[in-house]
Formats: C-alpha cells, sequence, structure tokens
C-alpha cells in the first residue's frame, strides 16, 4: 500500500471518529448544545401560547445578550405535533374554550356578525399558522429579525423547533404573518421576548 492511501484510511477513520464522538459529547449529563433556555410556542386562533420546560405558562421570555433561545413551535389544531411534546407543555395548553374566552378579553368585537362564528369559520377555512420573531414596533419583515416565518400547519406532524441567539437587546413581538380570518391582526404577543 502507499503513503497516500495510509494517510486517507487514517483521515476517514479520524473523521468517522470525530462524528462520532461529537454526537455522544452532544448527549452527555449536563450538555444542552448550548441552549440557554427552551420555550414551547403555541399557535392558535388568534393569539399564541408561551410555555417553558417546566409547564408553566409564561407571557413574557426575558434573556441576556448572547444567550440562545430554542424554540419549538407548533398549531395547537396539529394534534400529531401536540403530542410529541413533553407531557408538562401539553398539559398546559388550555382548551379551546378557554382559547376563545381569552380572544373574547382581548379582540375587539366584530361590527358585523358574530365573534364565535368567525371564529368557528376561521377555524374551518383558514386552519394554518405561522409564527415569526421581530424587533416590537416594526413593520413585518422588517431589519433586526429574530426568527423569520416559519409555517404551523394543522397537519404537521412535528413541532419546529429553531435554536436563535438573542445579539440585539430590545423587546421582540411574536407575529403570526399567514392570513387566518377576523383574528389575524390582532395574533401577535407584543414583547413577548425581551433581551437585555
Amino acid at each position: 500500500m502507499s503513503p497516500t492511501v495510509r494517510r486517507r484510511e487514517f483521515l476517514t477513520a479520524l473523521g468517522a471518529g470525530l462524528a462520532s464522538l461529537s454526537g455522544c459529547v452532544g448527549n452527555l449529563p449536563g450538555s444542552s448544545g448550548g441552549v440557554d433556555r427552551t420555550i414551547y410556542v403555541g399557535a392558535y386562533h388568534w393569539g399564541f401560547i408561551i410555555v417553558d420546560e417546566s409547564g408553566e405558562e409564561q407571557d413574557r421570555i426575558s434573556l441576556q445578550r448572547n444567550d440562545v433561545l430554542r424554540v419549538v413551535a407548533f398549531n395547537t389544531l396539529a394534534s400529531q405535533a401536540v403530542q410529541s411534546l413533553p407531557a408538562s407543555v401539553q398539559d398546559a395548553l388550555p382548551d379551546h374554550e378557554a382559547l376563545e374566552e381569552r380572544n373574547a378579553e382581548r379582540i375587539p368585537a366584530p361590527s358585523d356578525g358574530d365573534f364565535h362564528e368567525l371564529l368557528e369559520e376561521a377555524n374551518e377555512q383558514y386552519p394554518d399558522h405561522s409564527l415569526a420573531i421581530m424587533p416590537s414596533g416594526q413593520i413585518h419583515m422588517g431589519g433586526g429579525m429574530m426568527m423569520r416565518p416559519v409555517a404551523l400547519p394543522q397537519n404537521a406532524t412535528r413541532p419546529i423547533v429553531r435554536q436563535l441567539g438573542a445579539t440585539q437587546r430590545g423587546d421582540y413581538t411574536l407575529s403570526c404573518l399567514t392570513y387566518c380570518g377576523y383574528g389575524h391582526p390582532y395574533m401577535e404577543i407584543d414583547g413577548g421576548i425581551v433581551v437585555t
């Protein structure tokens, strides 16, 4: 065998060894892959719910600059995606009636039509949502976006997972950029994430 072939075999074996080692290191106790915080964001008609790893609902998430945030996003109507979440997160999700009550408290009543009927119509005609995280007070798709829009369809079988770096201080709004009926303009959490 020539020295070139031996060197190539050595480098191939070394690469395979490093690849397998890197997979093992990520699973060591105490290793979180560099993630400082994980949140679960559920999209429903016409709002979002944020739940932390312990299953506690959160109104606002506070991060330090340069923290790494893992966002696990899902449509609450996507039953397979919801079933894949930790039990503590599933248990924290309010039922349909409770979510409808939240909407009625924060979304203005329609001038024509019944709020409940419009919600049922939206559930049937516009079952899909999306999630974007952008600086508060900016027009959709403006600069400094923390997370570009991800689709959250009703028929999703798994949640969407994104890892984000909190590199810029400020407060960020969680928004749906997919039209979903009457309450769509109110489908956001203004200042839902704050980076200090």
